[in-house]
Order: structure tokens, then C-alpha cells, then sequence
């Protein structure tokens, strides 16, 4: 299905809520007008694109609704999920500061409404607030830090713990509790993706999953997944944290 678009007056920034918990949110009230006349927000369904790597940014993106994947291809060409954008996130604002190609791709993981805001409206806001360029550098110093958090967590962590972890991010965002004390959640991605976030092949997280099934600490039913009891998925990182 192709993706629609609104131009900025259908769709206020002064009244947006995500706006006020994003990188946008320094604005003064002239520039947040600059910053409408200069958007125009677009609704994608599962598996569009909302940018592509090897493209060159023409703007930055503001997430309004729903889930992002943010992918790179390896040496092999195979596709790995890096990480998750969700409402609030400003994405590809890296093309536009370096003038390079984006090193990424970001595409819509169900349906979402995401905000495109055009290179040139962008650079005239940063022109007029130091604070928006310093709101991108604390972004990041973020990614970095994100980033060095994960090669400790791919150096220290078993496979197991790993997913176990990523489990436990997941279910904070997407999980919601049963009336019997359980934890369910739908999976935002494929197990597929699942083992690239933790840097693991498909048939490791299989094998791993498996055993957490006849261990009773989760159980899966395609993307449907069920913790029992969550303490138990806690012990899985919690001794190899402590060691």
C-alpha cells in the first residue's frame, strides 16, 4: 500500500505531543512555525521504506507513531537489525549534518506516521538555535554510549543472557500483565532479527528458545511470547552482570 502524506498546516507542530518529548522541543514559537512549513508527515504500513542506505538525506524524520527497524547490511549483504526507533526519535539527521549518504535504513515495522522534515528548513532552525544542534550532539553521545553498552553486553554475556535481555527491553515496551501474574508481549520483529540484535545466528536463538521452553521460563507461539514468571527471566543476566 503506498504511503500518504499530509503537508505541515493539516498537522500542527505547536500542538504535536511528540514534539515536546523530542529533540524539537528548544524551539521558540517562530521557529516551531518554520519547523511546520517546512514538514510534511507521511503514513507507512509494514515493510515500507522510509529511507534507504546509500541514499542521500534530503531532511531528517521525526517519529509521530509506531515502530522503526534501522538496518545495515553486513559484508554478505545480509540485513542487520540495529536497533529500534519509537515516537519521540529523530532519525537521519546524521545524512543531513555530514552531507554523506545514510549508513542505514529505516523502515516501518506495522503501520506509522512519521514526519519528514526538509534538509533546507532544518538548516535554518539549527542556524537560528545552537540548542538544537547541541539537542543532535547529546543524540549522539547517546548512540555512543548505547553502542559501547552493547559490545560489553556481546563481550561479557552468554547468548542466552543476551536474548534473555533483549526479552526483558522488549516486554518493558510491548509486554502487558495477565490476570495470573504472567507477562505477555507480541514481537515488534522476526526471531530472524532477533538474533542479529545479539549478534547470534538463527539457529542459536532457536536452540536457545527451545531450552527456555522446557525450562518453563518462556514460552513462544510465533511471535506471541509468554514469561511466567519474570523473575525467572531476570536470573538469566543478573549472575553474569554481578560477575
Amino acid at each position: 500500500m503506498p504511503k500518504t502524506s499530509h503537508k505541515g498546516s493539516d498537522f500542527d507542530c505547536v500542538t504535536c505531543i511528540m514534539r515536546k518529548h523530542s529533540d524539537w522541543r528548544v524551539l521558540a514559537t517562530d521557529e516551531v512555525d518554520l519547523l511546520a512549513r517546512g514538514q510534511t508527515r507521511y503514513s507507512y504500513q509494514s515493510g515500507e521504506s522510509i529511507y534507504s542506505m546509500g541514499q542521500v538525506g534530503n531532511g531528517v524524520h521525526c517519529m509521530c507513531a509506531g515502530t522503526v527497524a534501522i538496518r545495515r547490511l553486513d559484508a554478505e549483504g545480509n540485513s542487520v537489525l540495529l536497533h529500534l526507533a519509537y515516537p519521540g526519535d529523530t532519525l537521519g539527521y546524521e545524512s543531513v549534518l555530514t552531507g554523506e549518504p545514510h549508513r542505514c535504513s529505516a523502515e516501518a515495522l506495522g503501520p506509522a506516521k512519521v514526519c519528514h522534515i526538509d534538509a533546507r528548513t532544518v538548516k535554518q532552525l539549527l542556524d537560528a538555535n545552537p540548542n538544537l544542534g547541541l539537542q543532535f550532539l547529546r543524540r549522539t553521545a547517546a548512540s555512543l554510549d548505547a553502542a559501547q553498552d552493547k559490545l560489553v553486553h556481546h563481550a561479557t554475556l552468554s547468548n542466552r543472557a543476551k536474548l534473555a535481555h533483549l526479552l526483558l527491553v522488549l516486554m518493558d515496551r510491548y509486554g502487558r500483565e495477565t490476570v495470573d501474574g504472567a507477562n505477555t508481549m507480541h514481537l515488534p520483529v522476526s526471531r530472524r532479527d532477533l538474533a542479529s540484535m545479539i549478534g547470534a545466528r538463527h539457529e542459536t536463538v532457536s536452540r536457545i528458545i527451545s531450552r527456555l521452553e522446557n525450562e518453563g521460563i518462556a514460552f513462544f507461539s510465533g511471535r506471541s511470547v509468554r514469561v511466567p514468571h519474570i523473575d525467572a527471566l531476570l536470573e538469566e543476566i543478573r549472575p553474569q552482570l554481578v560477575g
